[in-house]
């Protein structure tokens, strides 16, 4: 009545409202108003809590009807066990009642037929353990794993201790105790068996069945741990040590032989869950013992008196057998990402006895194309999802990098040897006189020509041979691995070919940059000293004769597709290089300086060889014609034809002939600027200067501007002071005596810079001044009367020329002495400083 009166309440309460409305609110909001809306929403409130009190009073009610069937059940209970009780009890009356009618000739039978049954499965159980061991030795362990879980099947049944016939047989107590530790043992033996490198199909499947049967694990988990001992053994091969080419073998045919089974046996089809449903269904107990006891006579007499519960026994099976495809892979595919991590980790220390690349090629020469087959790659799509090769995916990225040690350590060695030889090179210069640059009249090899003909000395000559020689080596060996790029099969070693180039270019790079920073570091810091510029020429010429007299080293790192020039390669070395001109040309610039000045201050009255005598005419005071004679000078003086030698035999002796356009000028180009300034403060110290010596120093200093202007573009301020100074001199001559000197003195001075620009030719080549005399159209003048030679010995003529000597000593002779003792004096100085031997 109470759920009917609610019932009625709330209908007559939400009359008001439709059930659509209650179901819209917009449409609730749109008809009616707030107020009505909150009663109505009240009135649904208080029916909720009517419902809820009714739902507890029907619990209440319904408790006490639980109650009583629990107890209806716990009284059934106890009948049903009384029942049971009777039962047993009525049977037992009726089985002993049964006995006690049989005929005593039965009972008779009957425990003959029990004692032969035990004396059959004693007989079994005492030869198992000899039969198991036979069958582990040979590694049958399926046939052992059968037998030891026939045995157990046996025990079981005999119930040891509970029947009046086991007191007769004591040892069959004890004969468990033998068999029981069969389980451990062949269990480790198949596991050893699975974790072989060599292992066959059968192997394979009868080890997994076993340990199936014995430990009732699950086949994936199997699987992960049969992985995980193939893991064990493939990590093992490697650091066992021995052979490293039968470690390599072995780790190869481990992982291929693992992804071979897995897919034979496991992906294509699932063999050892075939044969472990056979063996728990269809293969009995009598060919199980068969096999076992081949070789036994007596075989049928014992089976024929065991009970049928062993001879029909079946091992039981509890596996799960069914494996996840997408499981299985990853699993597969986790294994050989492990295998590839430790060959990463574990190959280049198994190759640390391998020295060589040519070694390591032949010992990885057999992997690159092992696995090209169609078979191969069915089976690594079947197993992993993907195509898998043994060469680039597991043994290229070890074995370059052992490749790049070797390698690396092949540079580093050669290098050190380099800057051991350098040493010994500056150490040589700087005890004796400089080597000099000439052909023998033996044969000798076509790049000594070429070395000879840069200006290299026999000492940096030998250096960068033996360095180039080295480099040769090692080309040789890092192309037997890496391949030749200049050879069309190249790309069949482009994988590993290009990585090895680029760790060559990037050691080379590093190698040359420590030459460079040796080379530096070797400077010499006092430039007093009289080894100074021997030192840094001989520090020129290896910069100079490492970059253009060491192909192999450029050679060996070009590829088909990557050239690096030379400027690139030899970038440190350039650096080097110049950063060392720089200092030569700071000691030259100062010496030039320093001895021109002294000269100037030494010859008071400036002289040549040879001055010119010139008919002139002239007009009288009366218009008629008078023949005269002037005397000019057509050479410089003796001390300008010293510092010009000494600074070109310097030049020389640092290789300048075999320089670029723009390295001479950049060494000296001060040197104008020096001289100007030389003279600028002569004449500034200079009260008194006779004509006769203005002349002489104005084609003086003339000349050895042109001759050293080096400069290709000359600046205007650099012009305007040669200019001042030589108006500076021109001063001290009369005015009308130098508008008749001028034309024939500056065709004296053209004719000497055309006639000796050769023989200065480490300046005068690279003069602006000079190139345009000699490119213009020559004046006519008489060149027997000015064909003539400074008389100096020390002048070479042509130092570029070969000199085909039987000796060691090469003479010169003196065609005519200078003309006066000053003159001498000052030219001996001058020689002496720039370490040339004495007149």
């Amino acid at each position: 009545m109470a759920m009917v009166r609610g019932r009625t309440r709330f209908e007559s309460q939400t009359s008001v409202l439709s059930q659509p409305d209650l179901l819209s609110p917009e449409e609730l909001f749109s008809q009616y108003t707030v107020d009505e809306i909150q009663r109505n929403h009240k009135k649904i409130q208080r029916d909720i809590e009517c419902k809820k009190s009714e739902l507890r009073v029907m619990v209440g009610e319904r408790y006490r009807e639980l109650i009583n069937t629990a107890d209806t059940i716990a009284q059934m209970e106890n009948t049903v066990q009384s029942i049971q009780s009777t039962l047993d009890n009525v049977h037992r009356s009726c089985k002993l009642e049964r006995l006690s009618s049989c005929d005593a000739e039965e009972e008779a039978h009957s425990k003959k037929e029990e004692f032969w049954s035990l004396a059959s499965q004693m007989k079994l159980l005492v030869d198992t353990p000899e039969r198991i061991w036979r069958a582990m030795e040979e590694q049958n362990y399926l046939i052992a794993s059968q037998l030891y879980l026939l045995s157990r099947h046996i025990v079981t049944n005999l119930h040891i201790g509970t029947s009046a016939h086991l007191t007769k047989f004591p040892v069959l107590a004890q004969q468990w105790g033998a068999i029981s530790h069969f389980k451990s043992s062949i269990l480790q033996g198949c596991k050893e068996l699975l974790g072989g490198i060599q292992l066959s199909d059968d192997q394979f499947i009868d080890c997994l069945c076993s340990i199936l049967l014995l430990e009732g694990s699950s086949l994936s988990s199997l699987l992960e741990s049969t992985l995980e001992h193939r893991f064990r053994t493939i990590s093992a091969v490697l650091t066992r040590g021995g052979s490293v080419r039968n470690q390599l073998s072995d780790c190869v045919e481990g992982v291929t032989t693992t992804l071979e089974l897995l897919s034979r046996n496991i992906v294509s089809e699932n063999k050892v869950a075939v044969k472990v449903n056979d063996l728990c269904k269809n293969v009995s107990t009598m060919s199980v013992m068969r096999e076992a006891f081949a070789d036994e006579s007596s075989l049928q007499s014992v089976v024929r008196h065991l009970p049928s519960l062993v001879t029909s026994y079946h091992p039981s099976q509890n596996n799960e057998l069914q494996l996840d495809p997408e499981l299985t892979r990853t699993l597969f595919v986790g294994w050989l990402e492990r295998v590839t991590g430790v060959v990463g980790e574990t190959l280049g220390q198994t190759l640390r006895h391998v020295q060589s690349v040519s070694s390591v090629t032949n010992l990885t020469k057999p992997y690159i194309q092992c696995n090209t087959s169609t078979e191969w790659t069915d089976v690594c799509v079947g197993v992993l999802g993907h195509e898998l090769d043994i060469w680039k995916d597991i043994l290229l990225t070890p074995v370059n990098c052992h490749v790049k040690s070797i390698i690396s350590t092949y540079l580093r060695d050669a290098i050190l040897s380099t800057t051991g030889d350098i040493d010994s090179v500056l150490n040589t210069a700087a005890q004796g006189p400089g080597e000099r640059v000439e052909w023998s009249g033996n044969s000798v090899r076509v790049d000594q020509l070429q070395q000879k003909a840069d200006g290299f000395c026999d000492s940096v000559k030998n250096l960068c041979l033996s360095l180039n020689d080295r480099m040769s080596t090692i080309q040789d060996d890092i192309v037997t691995y890496a391949g030749n790029p200049e050879k069309v099969r190249y790309k069949e070693n482009r994988v590993r070919g290009e990585e090895i180039f680029g760790h060559v270019l990037i050691e080379v790079q590093e190698c040359l940059t420590r030459v460079a920073e040796h080379i530096t570091a070797s400077t010499p810091d006092d430039v007093t000293s009289t080894n100074y510029p021997r030192k840094l020429s001989t520090m020129i010429q290896i910069c100079r004769c490492l970059a253009t007299s060491t192909p192999k080293l450029h050679s060996l790192i070009v590829s088909r597709d990557r050239y690096v020039t030379t400027s690139q390669l030899y970038s440190c070395v350039h650096t080097a290089k110049t950063g060392l001109l720089d200092r030569l040309g700071v000691w030259l610039v100062e010496r030039v300086g320093e001895h021109l000045e002294r000269s100037l201050l030494a010859v008071p009255i400036a002289g040549s060889v040879v001055w010119e005598e010139i008919a002139i005419k002239e007009r009288g005071a009366e218009g008629q014609e008078i023949d005269s004679k002037i005397l000019l000078p057509i050479y410089c003086s003796t001390f300008i034809t010293g510092i010009l030698h000494g600074l070109c035999t310097e030049l020389y002796a640092a290789g300048c002939h075999g320089y670029s356009d723009n390295e001479v000028p950049n060494m000296l180009g001060g040197l104008v600027d020096r001289v100007c300034s030389v003279y600028e403060a002569w004449l500034e110290s200079q009260h008194l200067l006779t004509q006769n010596t203005a002349l002489q120093y104005w084609l003086d200093y003339r000349y050895l501007t042109s001759i050293c202007n080096v400069s290709h573009n000359i600046s205007t301020e650099r012009n305007k002071k040669i200019a001042h100074v030589a108006r500076r001199l021109e001063a001290s001559i009369d005015p009308f005596d130098w508008d008749v000197f001028q034309s024939h003195l500056t065709a004296n001075l053209h004719s000497l810079v055309r006639r000796t620009h050769c023989l200065y030719g480490a300046v005068a080549g690279h003069s602006t001044t000079v190139q345009a005399l000699t490119s213009a159209a020559k004046a006519p003048f008489n060149q027997n009367a000015h064909n003539v030679l400074v008389a100096n010995e020390m002048v070479s003529r042509f130092p570029l020329l070969p000199v085909t000597t039987d000796d060691d000593v090469i003479t010169s002779h003196v065609t005519q002495p200078p003309s006066s003792s000053s003159e001498l004096s000052t030219l001996c100085s001058v020689l002496k400083f720039f370490a040339v031997p004495d007149l």
